[in-house]
C-alpha cells in the first residue's frame, strides 16, 4: 500500500549534505529566513481528508526553531490537535501520554542527530489528523 512505500521512504537514510540546517543552506545561497513573526502558524501533519498521517516525525526545524522538541516540552505557542505523543510514552486511558522511558542519549540536540520524535497515531473515524501549530 501506499503507507507502507511512504515509511519505506521515509525510514531511508539520508546523507549529510542533506541534513543540514535550513538556515545553513538559506544563507549559504545569500537568502535570509522568513520573520518568524510574519507566520500566523506553520501546521505540520496531516488534514482532515479522509487518510490523515500517521507515522514518526524527527528532527524538525523552522527558522531556528526545534518544533517537536518544542512541543514535547509543551510549549505554551505549540497546539496538538489528535493523537500526538512522544516515543517511549505510552498513551494513558485519559488521553494524555505518561512518560514510561527516559530519552536515550541518541537523541541529542543537534540537527544531523535525531534531537525528539513523535508518533502519532489515529483512528480513521470521527477525528481530526494529529497536526502541530507553533
Amino acid at each position: 500500500s501506499s503507507d507502507i512505500e511512504r515509511s519505506q521512504t521515509t525510514n531511508k537514510k539520508i546523507t549529510f549534505k542533506y541534513t543540514r540546517p535550513v538556515e545553513e543552506w538559506l544563507q549559504e545561497k545569500g537568502r535570509q529566513l522568513t520573520i518568524f513573526n510574519t507566520q500566523a502558524s506553520i501546521t505540520i501533519g496531516g488534514t482532515d481528508r479522509g487518510r490523515p498521517y500517521q507515522g514518526q516525525l524527527t528532527g524538525l526545524y523552522y527558522n531556528g526553531l526545534k518544533v517537536l522538541t518544542m512541543a514535547a516540552e509543551r510549549n505554551p505557542n505549540i497546539r496538538t490537535n489528535g493523537s500526538v505523543r512522544l516515543v517511549g510514552e505510552v498513551p494513558s486511558a485519559s488521553g494524555s501520554a505518561t512518560t514510561t522511558t527516559s530519552l536515550p542519549p541518541e537523541m541529542s540536540t543537534t540537527f544531523i542527530e535525531t534531537t525528539t520524535t513523535l508518533s502519532t497515531t489515529t483512528t480513521r473515524k470521527q477525528r481530526s489528523s494529529p497536526t502541530i501549530q507553533v
